[in-house]
């Protein structure tokens, strides 16, 4: 028989029930490498954001009309359109957006690039999550 502290406990952080995805930030994840892809979309979800994802910088663009996002996480190399190119165009299409970028490309740490945030690969998860919470908050997304 449980007692009363027991049952009026919370729920352990990974079996909380998670948002619907109607009510989760949408976070696009643009990068070139399949499997890092693949492993920032599982962590994010995990993390309980509605994530979509593009192979590349074109491909992202057009997410970004099609689906939405209210952040983007994305590489600085990639094939095609750069990593400049593509903040440069998402800066156009939705100026307030938050861009994170995620490399190990130098270049991008420089104060000057059009990015709300820069961290170093490999990632370090809980400080990704904690720098998407802070952007979207300061977009009044959460």
């Amino acid at each position: 028989m449980k007692t009363r502290t027991e049952s009026a406990r919370r729920p352990e952080p990974s079996r909380r029930p998670k948002k619907t995805k109607a009510s989760r930030p949408r976070i696009l994840v643009i990068e070139d490498d399949t499997y890092a892809r693949e492993a920032l979309t599982l962590l994010l979800d995990y993390y309980g954001y509605d994530v979509v994802a593009a192979s590349n910088g074109t491909d992202g663009l057009a997410l970004v009309t099609d689906a939405g996002p209210d952040l983007v996480v994305t590489d600085w190399r990639m094939p095609g359109l750069s990593g400049l190119a593509l903040c440069v165009a998402l800066r156009k299409r939705r100026d307030t957006m938050p861009i994170v970028v995620v490399t190990s490309a130098d270049e991008v740490f420089s104060s000057d690039q059009p990015v709300n945030a820069r961290l170093r690969k490999p990632i370090d998860p809980p400080l990704l999550n904690r720098v998407i919470i802070d952007e979207l908050r300061s977009q009044r997304h959460i």
